[in-house]
């Protein structure tokens, strides 16, 4: 038998223990039911950890919303640390294979997601991927994986043509992530701005974590782009752009951020250095819909600050798995997959709906144009939603066989 360590059975204790009290008294047909496992997989230590803690806010919201039970059964949360993909699909088979598990949930880069996913498929293993790649829902795609973020080819379609009006922008250089999901945005983009008639000067490739810009700066400098558009994530983003900001950058060319995670970003950056920057984003706290309402209303409550795109995912992803398995009537995979295909329900953005032909979501993707210090009515106040749009490729194009 594998031993469990102290850290990992705090870890899963804790939530178990969550979804004994939230909620009251559950029903008496629950008490001694097995539980409803849920794994989280996400980078929950070194320099990412903060990922961790915003996607445990996000699963606790959801887990809490049904008074922590799904079909009168406890919902038993195990977090997992997954800083790279092989450690995800171990972690995955884990969960799997040695403690029950049928459902997971997987971030935040796209390599770690499409590997447990090839491998959750095998098992018939339920997956909610928080990734970007156009792959999650297109070549790879399989039964039991649902994803809520737009891919890249939605997000291009709807930041670039935003980016080109606001800046009057007719050249452009990039900076993009050596990996998939970079790989992924630069094509989109590529796309978006030859329909637009718009050209690309050039483009840097930089690996995940990188600590210094100054060679992708300096080439973007010099190319004398109307615009600088990063497309990288987290992290890489931030340090990207502060290090743009030291080297006046915005002298030469205006800058805009394809990807961003909002409000988390933002507070890093700071309204300063961000001023006059326009963002997509999958998510802010901002969008008017009765279920973003009611989500940051919760989340003000038991955490005190606004919510993040990181935290929003895992909440809502959950919770329309949840939903669906009360609609199931039953925990089997092929079940509640069935139960979530083109079923509509209340998101974040509005009604949402899971499409059957690849189990991508239907949701606006957002632009936003960040503010300067004396521009902002609260302290979370650092930018106002200029645009969104829904952007889907069509089913038969999208590479995706159920």
């Amino acid at each position: 038998m594998k031993k469990v360590n102290r850290r990992d059975f705090l870890k899963t204790s804790a939530f178990t223990g969550m979804a004994l009290t939230i909620g009251g008294l559950r029903p008496m047909t629950s008490w001694g039911a097995e539980p409803f496992k849920i794994m989280v997989g996400t980078t929950f230590s070194g320099a990412s950890a903060a990922t961790g803690e915003f996607v445990r806010k996000g699963v606790n919201l959801a887990v809490k919303e049904p008074g922590g039970t799904v079909l009168g059964r406890p919902i038993e949360v195990i977090e997992r640390d997954v800083p790279n993909p092989n450690e995800g699909v171990r972690k995955a088979q884990e969960a799997v294979e040695k403690l029950g598990c049928k459902y997971l949930f997987t971030s935040p880069s796209s390599s770690t997601a499409l590997a447990v996913m090839e491998y959750a498929a095998q098992k018939k293993a339920f997956v909610l991927p928080c990734a970007g790649s156009d792959a999650v829902t297109g070549k790879s795609c399989n039964k039991y994986a649902f994803r809520w973020p737009s891919p890249t080819w939605g997000a291009a379609r709807e930041v670039v043509p935003r980016v080109i009006k606001e800046y009057n922008a007719k050249t452009f250089y990039t900076i993009t992530p050596k990996y998939v999901f970079g790989e992924d945005l630069l094509r989109n983009t590529k796309e978006v701005l030859a329909v637009k008639g718009c050209k690309l000067l050039g483009n840097s490739y930089h690996p995940l974590g990188e600590s210094d810009f100054s060679s992708h700066l300096t080439k973007a400098m010099a190319s004398k782009a109307d615009c600088l558009l990063f497309l990288n994530f987290g992290g890489d983003t931030v340090n990207s752009i502060k290090q743009a900001n030291n080297f006046a950058v915005s002298k030469v060319s205006k800058i805009a951020c394809a990807w961003g995670s909002g409000i988390t970003q933002m507070e890093a950056l700071g309204a300063k250095v961000m001023e006059g920057v326009v963002w997509g984003l999958q998510y802010f706290y901002k969008i008017d819909a009765p279920g973003n309402k009611k989500f940051v209303a919760a989340y003000e409550r038991d955490y005190k600050e606004m919510p993040p795109y990181i935290a929003a995912n895992p909440y809502i992803a959950i919770l329309a798995l949840l939903q669906s398995v009360d609609v199931a009537g039953t925990d089997d995979t092929d079940a509640v997959a069935k139960a979530m295909e083109d079923r509509e329900y209340e998101g974040l953005t509005g009604t949402e709906m899971y499409r059957a032909c690849d189990h991508q979501v239907a949701k606006p993707y957002y632009t936003l144009k960040c503010k300067g210090p004396d521009a902002m009515k609260t302290k979370y106040d650092f930018a106002d939603i200029i645009g969104s749009s829904t952007n889907l490729a069509p089913c038969e194009e999208t590479g995706c066989t159920l």
